[in-house]
């Protein structure tokens, strides 16, 4: 029966744009007082999803409303990559022994890997980041570049918990192994200094994309573009497949293709990618590395105005690049979780939502920022293809011999 029910109310929840008055944030500048400020508001329930959970803020947060008498429900992935950390296993204790619910997703889908908070049923927030301190620093401080949203609209908020009660009923009760944890602070591994605050929007039309299989929303997004492109990802595979066998050539990522085709009809398109070591490695196909080595060679040899670039994190104060979005026109904002490779979009529970109004103006303003170059600078032309291959060669080297400073937070 409550299967039957969660199928209905998805049903019934046919996606259309809502127009909706919107609160824009990025990480690591302004998200904490975003979801503080989200969780303080409410009255009635807060329900959050996440792939890894670890903040004693947000915990000491959703605690306290918790005895204002607000139901409260975390759902985290059971599996994340290397296992849950013994930080994430202290903050789920620190809510179970506070009388709030904390469900591990257990279902068919290979990753819960949504980051987003439902309050009161009728306005959501919509994250790139989990919910530990590399994407919320609680002053602001060092941590993850990333993206975030929060929409009023009550239609949006009942799509959304049809989705979560979906996964709700695919889920285990979290138990709490014997052990004595004690939430600490983190420490800092770096200097920040905030630039982008919390703004708000009015009549903006918001649309909610989800995976699995968000492709048709993404492509359809990067193909309504006819002025600009502006992509900004942890990470994007030069293709699909497998990572040992497959190549450009025998499983071309969708998506990728989608931005090369778009430059061939002459849009501009820039795209900013994460520099951690790892990510630099060219020895790996699916590196960004690779992706940007095959994107401006491309550029190069057809002529066509796309960019890929490395982002100078140590330059920008940022620990990570782990946002997953992108602006089309100035006018149109995609803010999800949604990694640009096949598992990600395919496969896992992902979430994010599509703006179209002035909101995404915000973005694009942060975008520009952390690419290095400003519009009327740089124009929307691409950098002459002798002049960009030979600064990709000067930041893959310098790049490559970064050492780890960050703890990885996927």
């Amino acid at each position: 029966m409550r299967r039957f029910f969660v199928f209905l109310l998805i049903l019934l929840s046919i996606p259309n744009a809502q127009a909706a008055t919107v609160e824009t944030f990025v990480s690591p500048d302004s998200s904490f007082p975003a979801v503080s400020g989200f969780i303080e508001g409410a009255e009635d329930s807060i329900l959050l999803a996440t792939y890894t959970f670890s903040s004693p803020e947000i915990t000491a947060a959703l605690v306290k409303k918790r005895g204002e008498g607000v139901s409260v429900n975390v759902l985290a992935e059971k599996s994340p990559a290397g296992g849950i950390p013994e930080q994430e296993t202290t903050a789920l204790c620190a809510l179970l022994y506070n009388n709030i619910s904390v469900f591990l997703y257990d279902g068919p889908l290979r990753y819960m890997h949504a980051k987003y908070v439902i309050r009161d049923n009728g306005s959501v927030l919509v994250t790139s980041e989990n919910f530990g301190y590399a994407g919320f620093t609680p002053g602001g401080e060092y941590g993850n570049r990333g993206w975030g949203a929060i929409v009023h609209d009550p239609a949006l908020g009942m799509e959304l918990y049809g989705i979560y009660m979906q996964d709700l009923s695919e889920s285990r009760a979290f138990a709490c192994p014997p052990g004595n944890y004690r939430l600490e602070s983190w420490k800092t591994a770096g200097t920040y200094e905030p630039k982008f605050g919390k703004e708000t929007f009015s009549g903006q039309s918001v649309e909610l994309v989800y995976s699995p299989d968000s492709l048709d929303e993404i492509l359809g997004l990067i193909g309504s573009a006819s002025s600009s492109v502006l992509v900004d990802e942890f990470y994007i595979y030069a293709h699909w497949g497998s990572a040992s066998t497959d190549n450009v050539s025998t499983a071309p990522s969708p998506v990728l293709e989608a931005l090369l085709d778009k430059a061939r009809e002459g849009v501009p398109v820039k795209i900013l990618l994460d520099s951690t070591y790892y990510e630099m490695d060219p020895e790996k196909s699916t590196s960004n590395y690779n992706t940007i080595l095959y994107v401006n060679s491309l550029a190069a040899e057809e002529g066509i105005p796309i960019e890929a670039r490395a982002m100078d994190l140590d330059g920008h104060g940022i620990a990570m690049l782990h946002n997953k979005g992108l602006v089309v026109d100035s006018e149109k904002v995609m803010v999800s979780s949604i990694n640009w490779n096949e598992n990600s979009i395919m496969n896992n529970r992902e979430v994010g939502i599509i703006m179209e109004g002035e909101a995404a103006g915000y973005y694009e303003e942060v975008f520009y920022s952390d690419w290095g170059d400003k519009p009327e600078e740089h124009g929307l032309g691409f950098i002459p293809a002798m002049a960009s291959l030979a600064v990709l060669v000067l930041v893959i080297l310098y790049f490559s011999r970064r050492k780890i400073k960050f703890r990885v937070d996927l």
